[in-house]
């Protein structure tokens, strides 16, 4: 077993394990203590990798099924499951998802099976930084006054792809635009408003920001309001962290858990100014909470 070490983050919540070299495949104790740091603290960073493909991919797969993304013109040519985060561009096209995530919301949560966790790897890392924002769906819904929680335990929300805040495609704080047969795919999804974890067993206030666009049985006007409501509360900053990629790496969050957006940026002009990372999304338990006790 590897001597690893787990330290909080800086900000509410969030951990960085150290002791860790992921060019090599994890031993089953190794990779336990990995995948608890990762739950217990919800956003996990692992400092100064230097990973092929092959060794990210690896790595990846612990977490769960890789789930190839639906927004397919940027995914990583070869690879259906690496979608590109980039502000590079290439015959005026950007090589991945420039602006398109610059808004609260949940990973993948309008597709079902929804994402359960997303693993970055940065490759480059732009001199002025490019923080992602976090927000804690545990202490968000603990917080709650038992009213709330009675009211809104057992709601169905209705996910689309999409920022409900700002549908405008030219926007730069709407969701990725789509192409033309992109959109013929996009569905109706139905998901829990409060998700009880597959792994640690707790409550969490789930996609209350981004693709929630409705509750089932409930007008809309009052749907809005009350995720608008859990929104606000949700994203008080005692409830906030942010993470600030440095190249070489790996961050994964626990998508059951947080809500994140990533900071606007500028196209990259000059080679100090590039950012480029590898991003995986996986449905599912982690490959080791398959084989052993699990939570419901």
């Amino acid at each position: 077993m590897s001597r690893i070490s787990v330290k909080p983050m800086p900000g509410a919540f969030g951990v960085e394990v150290e002791g860790v070299d992921l060019s090599r495949p994890l031993d089953a104790e190794t990779e336990r203590a990995v995948m608890d740091a990762f739950h217990g603290g919800r956003i996990m960073a692992i400092r100064g990798q230097k990973l092929v493909f092959d060794e990210f991919d690896r790595f990846t797969r612990r977490f769960g099924d890789q789930d190839a993304h639906f927004l397919d013109h940027l995914r990583l040519l070869g690879h259906p499951a690496i979608l590109m985060l980039s502000n590079i561009f290439e015959d005026g096209k950007p090589v991945g998802v420039f602006e398109g995530a610059a808004f609260w919301h949940t990973d993948v949560a309008y597709r079902d099976p929804p994402n359960s966790a997303t693993i970055v790897y940065a490759l480059e890392c732009p001199a002025g930084g490019c923080p992602t924002h976090f927000a804690d769906m545990y202490a968000a819904y603990d917080d709650l006054p038992q009213a709330v929680k009675d009211r809104i335990d057992g709601l169905k929300v209705i996910h689309h792809y999409g920022n409900r805040d700002d549908m405008d495609e030219d926007s730069p704080q709407s969701a990725e635009r789509l192409t033309a047969e992109q959109k013929k795919k996009v569905r109706n999804v139905v998901m829990p408003l409060v998700r009880t974890h597959h792994v640690t067993g707790r409550k969490a206030l789930y996609g209350v920001a981004g693709s929630s666009f409705h509750i089932v049985d409930m007008p809309d006007d009052e749907a809005l309001d009350l995720l608008d409501s859990l929104k606000e509360h949700a994203l008080q900053p005692k409830y906030l962290t942010a993470y600030d990629y440095a190249a070489g790496d790996v961050v994964a969050w626990d998508t059951y858990a947080t809500l994140h957006k990533a900071t606007l940026q500028k196209p990259a002009t000059k080679p100090e100014d590039r950012r480029v990372l590898w991003r995986v999304s996986v449905t599912g338990k982690p490959q080791i909470f398959r084989d052993g006790p699990q939570a419901t």
